[in-house]
C-alpha cells in the first residue's frame, strides 16, 4: 500500500505517461472532417511557448527595415548589410524566402554599378571644384596681400623681416645642435668618424598624405618616424643606413636614430618645408623661408607703390572687388556639396539631389526599391510566415508535442510545470484548448464539458503566422 502512494505521488509531481482521449463528436467534430494523418498536440508553458518571437525573425525583420530606411550613398556599410541580410534570410531556410534573397543580390549589384558611376560623377566634380576654388583663392589672396602691403609702412615690414631672420637663425641653430648631438651618441658608441658623418648625411626622407589613423609598417624600404604629421605620414630610409653598421652596434644605432631623426625632420620643415618629389610640388604651406621670401617681396612691391595706389580711393576699389569676388564664390561653388575638406560628400542631401536627374533616366537606381516592394507585399509575407509558423511547431522541443489517433487516442507526456495549455490541433481551422494553471494532473478524457477546456476556430500555426505578420509590420 505504502509503495504504491508513493508512485502516485510520484506521478502527481513528476508526471506520468498516460493514455488519454479526446471525444471529437462533443465539440461537434464529425468523423469524416478529420484529417487521414495523425493529430498533433503541443505542451505550452511559460518557459516554452511557440508565441514566443524568434530572435531571429525579429534581426531579419528589424535588419530588412534598417536597409529599407538606409540612404544607400551616405551609409559606408551599405552593401556589407546587404550581404548580412542575405545570409540571415538563407538562414532561416524556407522556400519563400528565396525571392527575397535574388532581390537582395539584385540591389547589390545595383549598388555597385552605381558606386562606379558616382566615382565618376565625383572625379569630375572635384576637378571642377578645385579649380574654381584655386580661381577665387588666388584672387582673393592676391587682394589680401595688396591690402596688407598698403596697410603696413615700410618700418613695420623691416620689422617683420628681421623677425623672420631671427627664427631662421635660431632653427638653424637648433638644426646644426640636433645633429651634434647625433653626431656624438653616435661616436660614443665607438663609431668612427668617417661611418658617423656618412650615417648622417645619407639620411632621406619620404612623405605621403594618409588620412588613415595609422601609417604603413613601409613605405618601399623606408619606414615611419615616430612623429607624424596630420593627415600624413613620413619615413626615413632606417634600413639602408643600419646596412652601413656593424652588427654588434645596430641595436643601438637604431635607438639613437629613434631620438633624434624626428626633430631633425621637424626643424627641417619648419625651415624650409619639403619637396616631394612623388607630388612634384612643396607639401607645406608655411615655412620661415618662404616667409622671408614673401616679407622681402612685399617690401619691393612696397616701395614701387605710388601714392596713387595706396590711396583710399584705391584701397576701398580693392576691398568691393573682393567683397564681390566672395560672393561671386559663393555663389559658383555649392559649399552644400562638400565637407570641410572642400572634398566632394557623396553623403550630403546636396550630392543626393545632384544625381536627381540619372535617377529620372534609370542612369542611376535605388538599389533597394524591388526588396523594399516584397518587404511591403503582404500576401507575400503572409506565406513567408506561415512558413515560418510551420517551421517554429517543427522546431518545438519534441519532449513538449504528442500525436492523436485517429480515433482520438493520445499519450500526454510528462508535464513538470503548473502553468501550462495543452493544444490540440484537429485541423488547419479548429483545435481545443485546455489551460492547466495550477493543476498537477491534466484530465484524462478531454470533451466540451471538460473544466478549463475550450474549442477555437483556428490551429496554432494560424496564430503563431498571425503574430508574426503583425510583428513584420508594427515592431
Amino acid at each position: 500500500m505504502l509503495r504504491n502512494f508513493f508512485i502516485i505521488l510520484l506521478c502527481m509531481v513528476a508526471g506520468c505517461d498516460k493514455e488519454s482521449h479526446i471525444d471529437y463528436s462533443s465539440f461537434n467534430i464529425q468523423p469524416e472532417i478529420i484529417p487521414d494523418q495523425k493529430q498533433q498536440g503541443f505542451i505550452i508553458t511559460n518557459n516554452c511557448s511557440p508565441f514566443k518571437t524568434p530572435l531571429d525573425f525579429k534581426n531579419l525583420e528589424q535588419a530588412s527595415k534598417s536597409l529599407i530606411n538606409s540612404n544607400w550613398l551616405s551609409n559606408p556599410y551599405y552593401l556589407e548589410e546587404i550581404h548580412s541580410l542575405i545570409y540571415q534570410f538563407n538562414q532561416i531556410h524556407l522556400k519563400n524566402a528565396d525571392i527575397f534573397i535574388q532581390a537582395l543580390h539584385n540591389s547589390a549589384l545595383i549598388y555597385k554599378k552605381n558606386i562606379v558611376e558616382v566615382n565618376i560623377i565625383k572625379r569630375k566634380l572635384q576637378a571642377e571644384t578645385n579649380k574654381k576654388i584655386k580661381y577665387y583663392q588666388q584672387k582673393l589672396s592676391s587682394i589680401d596681400t595688396y591690402l596688407k602691403i598698403t596697410r603696413t609702412d615700410e618700418k613695420q615690414q623691416l620689422n617683420e623681416i628681421s623677425n623672420i631672420k631671427n627664427k631662421i637663425k635660431e632653427k638653424q641653430k637648433h638644426y646644426i645642435n640636433i645633429r651634434r648631438s647625433l653626431r656624438n651618441d653616435l661616436n660614443a658608441i665607438l663609431l668612427n668618424n668617417d661611418l658617423t658623418f656618412d650615417l648622417i648625411s645619407d639620411i632621406n626622407f619620404t612623405y605621403r598624405i594618409d588620412k588613415s589613423l595609422h601609417c604603413s609598417k613601409y613605405l618601399g624600404v623606408y619606414q615611419p618616424i615616430t612623429f607624424t604629421a596630420p593627415n600624413a605620414c613620413v619615413y626615413y630610409n632606417k634600413e639602408e643606413l643600419i646596412e652601413t653598421i656593424p652588427q654588434q652596434f645596430q641595436p643601438q644605432v637604431v635607438t639613437i636614430l629613434n631620438k633624434y631623426v624626428p626633430e631633425l625632420w621637424k626643424t627641417m620643415v619648419q625651415l624650409n618645408g619639403y619637396f616631394e618629389s612623388n607630388y612634384n610640388k612643396q607639401v607645406f604651406d608655411s615655412y620661415l623661408q618662404k616667409d622671408l621670401m614673401i616679407a622681402n617681396n612685399n617690401l619691393a612691391i612696397k616701395r614701387t607703390m605710388t601714392v596713387e595706389h595706396q590711396s583710399q580711393y584705391a584701397i576701398n576699389e580693392h576691398i568691393n572687388k573682393y567683397n564681390k569676388l566672395t560672393m561671386e564664390m559663393a555663389t559658383s561653388i555649392n559649399k552644400a556639396l562638400l565637407d570641410e575638406h572642400n572634398k566632394v560628400n557623396v553623403s550630403s542631401m546636396a550630392f543626393y539631389e545632384y544625381l536627381s536627374p540619372l535617377l529620372l533616366h534609370d542612369k542611376i537606381k535605388d538599389p533597394i526599391v524591388n526588396f523594399s516592394l516584397l518587404y511591403n507585399n503582404k500576401p507575400l509575407i503572409k506565406k513567408l510566415t506561415q512558413e515560418y509558423a510551420t517551421k517554429i511547431l517543427n522546431e518545438y522541443p519534441k519532449e513538449l508535442t504528442f500525436n492523436i489517433a485517429n480515433n482520438g487516442k493520445f499519450t500526454l507526456p510528462k508535464i513538470r510545470e503548473n502553468s501550462y495549455k495543452i493544444v490540440i490541433d484537429v485541423k488547419e481551422s479548429y483545435s481545443v484548448i485546455y489551460n492547466g494553471c495550477n493543476i498537477l494532473t491534466p484530465p484524462k478524457d478531454f470533451h466540451q464539458n471538460t473544466p478549463n477546456t475550450i474549442s477555437m476556430g483556428y490551429n496554432l500555426k494560424q496564430v503563431i503566422s498571425q503574430k508574426l505578420f503583425k510583428q513584420w509590420y508594427n515592431s
